[in-house]
């Protein structure tokens, strides 16, 4: 079968934290579902949430979150394992499949350039292989400065999806006027709370069309980890993996550093929201919050001190 993207369509892209049913989100008309992260994560929401939107007529793609760095080797290992869940989710063969290459949890985009654009493609090579349309999702920062996406787009097309935010907090549409101001950009995620709904809004620059079809279901049962990571930063504080929203109840600064002492970025307004990776308690009580950003570092804020949380978390 056919599946079309048409021009300037909005979608969304959904992980763990938003709902199963993509019929919550109403005028989306393409959803990317995340299915996995490094080697052994899967979402466990990723099957109902392609189901709800089959069920609603809305063309389906995925995404894994890559762990691999500049590492081919890992990037294939990490490719390998994310195709098979994505057949096993039921992420129509033919269409869209992204690696999302950003900042946190490990994944290290600070490292040389050529060394991230072999293991990026390494990636995409295997979802090709396993006869997706492959794509790479990252902020226009990293792809501009970080990744020879030259490379990237002579081998495979118009195949990114580029963050890349006008302004913090609610936007409703994408402004054209504004961006995007880079070739081969297929979809452009401009905000994280699409119309207020908490969820990531994209629109489609061009129009695009794949050949599905169903995965067979023959493919032998993943071993998957929802177990949480954890590590240990420079100043000595135990840091948890953890993805989700946080929408802060009164103005916060949001700092380079998980301190009090550190740079502030920008004090966020009361209602703003914010997407966070990881989360770490410090010694005098106050739970930190990791926001991973495109420009290649984390911003940091306070959501909880004791007990009392300093916004919503969802």
């Amino acid at each position: 079968m056919t599946q079309v993207i048409e021009d300037r369509s909005y979608g969304i892209d959904e992980a763990s934290y938003q709902s199963e049913n993509i019929a919550s989100y109403p005028g989306s008309k393409f959803a990317i579902v995340k299915t996995t992260e490094g080697l052994s994560y899967q979402n466990p929401k990723a099957r109902n949430q392609v189901i709800t939107a089959k069920q609603a007529g809305i063309v389906v793609g995925g995404y894994h979150y890559a762990h691999f760095s500049g590492n081919v080797n890992q990037a294939i290992q990490e490719g390998n394992f994310a195709v098979q869940v994505a057949k096993n989710t039921g992420i129509p063969l033919g269409s869209l499949y992204a690696a999302d290459w950003e900042t946190g949890s490990g994944n290290v985009t600070s490292g040389n350039k050529e060394d991230n654009t072999n293991a990026i493609l390494a990636f995409m090579d295997v979802v090709a292989k396993a006869g997706y349309k492959p794509f790479l999702y990252s902020g226009k920062a990293l792809l501009e400065n970080n990744i020879d996406t030259k490379r990237i787009t002579d081998k495979y097309g118009d195949c990114l999806w580029v963050a890349y935010y006008k302004v913090e907090g609610r936007q409703d549409t994408a402004d054209f006027n504004w961006f995007p101001t880079m070739d081969h950009v297929t979809i452009w995620q401009f905000t994280d709370n699409w119309k207020g709904m908490g969820i990531d809004g994209n629109i489609a620059v061009k129009k695009l069309t794949f050949n599905a079809e169903e995965p067979k279901a023959t493919i032998k049962p993943i071993k998957t980890s929802t177990q949480p990571k954890t590590w240990t930063d420079v100043q000595g504080m135990t840091w948890h993996e953890e993805h989700g929203t946080f929408i802060t109840g009164g103005a916060i600064n949001l700092r380079w550093g998980a301190t009090t002492q550190s740079t502030i970025i920008t004090t966020l307004p009361a209602g703003s929201t914010v997407k966070y990776n990881a989360w770490a308690r410090d010694g005098v009580g106050r739970v930190w919050l990791q926001q991973p950003r495109e420009n290649g570092h984390d911003g940091y804020l306070v959501g909880r001190v004791g007990t009392e949380a300093w916004g919503t978390f969802k």
